[in-house]
């Protein structure tokens, strides 16, 4: 592939995530609101909104290696346009449901949407990279994903207040229009990839075995590069679950802590604390080809952890807006650093397999963290502890996500390797066939 060829994927592919989190973004605030109208207004629904996560989490941790084998064999762009075609056809049907059951049900189709569009066109943006622009190309659709989802909540506020203040729909009906737009932005996502992307190397038409050893230890890949892989898909797992068991509830916590906040400012908060680091994934990753990934993750990924914990101890709405911000930005900064290290990791003849199966450990811990938490919260709510005003049991589902995150950063710290020189690292052998 001619380097036009490689920079027109990569930056159509960057659109594509841009419109499909930018879809994402617009109602995921709305949801914790939206099924509690669909309860008959009660609150009490963190168990609820933690399983409508984790439908969504299950299907895509389970089909996420399967479609990344394709992809493999028949070629990236086929799978990617239709899981963004599937996209724009499930965003319609979730106004469908009368009640929490039937947005599972939809939520867990739209997973499998998901395994198709972004583990795919991840490795469809490694493959059209050099070795020495991962990073800064990874970074580049982290950063479009990023500003997709801060837009978002504050273009789904806009569109909720306009379906009840100017067209005078009801407060259900109200609720739903939003998912309208984002069928439209995920078809007009689909347009521009079969318009302009193409696969970067040919498919392998050999059908191979998905057998534990070939996704453990790959023909060809040396001691160090499959002890990588295994510490890399314990770190998906475990930060899967971290941020899961507590990403998910942010807008409930808030409706909790602050029960006069309206939804449109809920969506707007949750806008401005990702906004905040929303640019910071393009140097990130540019930054990361220079002196290395391991270091930016690590360092980066401890500060997140650390906005975690520090979430429910903030005393005034400006300083729990600040540490939700605090996550968000380090966050932003540790991803394309953490992706540019699984690629590096990863044989190219088996990359979109193993780049979905890092996506399916990462969804795995998601599935289990996301209803734990809710539970959590739901159960420990109020609950005193103790300790007066220092803590309460809102408190636990974020220590415990703070300290499962820092846990698996260190195991990155001491047993991961750089597999890929940079100006500072030096690298080691990669044995590939």
């Amino acid at each position: 592939m001619d380097e036009a060829a490689a920079r027109r994927n990569v930056n159509y592919l960057a659109g594509l995530d841009f419109i499909i989190s930018l879809g994402f973004g617009l109602i995921m605030p709305m949801f914790p609101l939206y099924t509690s109208l669909l309860e008959g207004g009660d609150t009490d629904v963190g168990l609820e909104i933690g399983i409508l996560f984790s439908s969504f989490v299950f299907t895509r941790a389970v089909m996420a290696t399967p479609f990344g084998n394709l992809s493999d064999r028949l070629g990236r762009k086929r799978i990617i346009l239709a899981g963004s075609f599937l996209y724009a056809f499930l965003a319609v049907l979730f106004t469908v449901p009368d009640s929490w059951l039937g947005l599972v049900f939809v939520r867990g189709l739209q997973g499998v949407a998901s395994a198709m569009v972004w583990p795919v066109s991840e490795a469809l943006v490694i493959d059209s990279s050099p070795v020495k622009m991962r990073g800064a190309s990874i970074g580049k659709i982290v950063m479009a994903a990023n500003l997709g989802m801060v837009v978002g909540p504050f273009i789904g506020a806009a569109l909720f207040s306009i379906a009840q203040n100017v067209l005078g729909l009801s407060l259900m009906d109200s609720y739903k229009f939003p998912f309208y737009f984002t069928a439209l932005l995920s078809l007009g996502g689909a347009v521009l990839v079969w318009a302009n992307v193409t696969d970067a190397i040919a498919p392998s038409r050999t059908k191979s075995k998905m057998s534990l050893r070939s996704l453990l230890h790959p023909e060809g890949m040396d001691r160090q590069g499959a002890r990588n892989l295994r510490i890399l898909y314990a770190n998906a797992l475990m930060e899967g679950f971290a941020f899961a068991s507590v990403g998910p509830l942010l807008a409930l916590f808030l409706v909790l802590e602050y029960p006069d906040l309206a939804q449109d400012s809920i969506s707007t908060i949750i806008g401005v604390a990702m906004g905040v680091g929303a640019l910071a994934a393009f140097p990130s990753g540019r930054l990361s080809d220079k002196v290395g990934r391991k270091s930016i993750f690590v360092v980066s990924g401890y500060i997140a952890f650390a906005g975690v914990v520090l979430i429910p101890f903030a005393w005034t709405l400006a300083i729990l807006i600040a540490f939700m911000a605090m996550r968000s930005f380090a966050w932003q900064v540790s991803s394309p650093a953490l992706r540019a290290l699984q690629a590096d990791t990863v044989p190219e003849n088996v990359r979109g397999r193993l780049i979905g199966t890092l996506e399916s450990m990462s969804n795995l811990g998601s599935m289990i963290g996301a209803p734990l938490g809710g539970l959590m919260l739901d159960y420990f709510y109020d609950v005193d502890l103790g300790l007066g005003h220092v803590l309460d049991g809102s408190a636990i589902p974020f220590i415990l996500a703070g300290g499962i995150g820092m846990f698996t950063i260190s195991l990155v710290m001491v047993y991961v390797k750089e597999r890929v020189a940079s100006a500072s690292v030096p690298a080691e052998p990669e044995v590939i066939p």
